[in-house]
């Protein structure tokens, strides 16, 4: 008996590769070295957090101009 699929919701199926420099990727990797999760489900974190975010505040913006 296999394990049960994986909801298509929660399915990764895209990548997204982000070039950077040999310092950057070090200071990444200094900053992921007690991370259980791995630089991947850390990455997501930070970005999704960072794209939230930027776009509650450019809706905010918005509603500011349009009051």
């Amino acid at each position: 008996m296999g394990r049960p699929k994986k909801d298509l919701n929660l399915r990764m199926d895209t990548d997204l590769r982000i070039p950077v420099t040999a310092e950057q990727k070090q200071l990444i990797a200094e900053a992921l070295r007690d991370e259980p999760a791995g630089l991947a489900a850390w990455a997501r974190e930070v970005l999704l957090d960072a794209a939230k975010e930027r776009i509650d505040k450019r809706k905010a913006g918005k509603s500011r101009k349009s009051t």
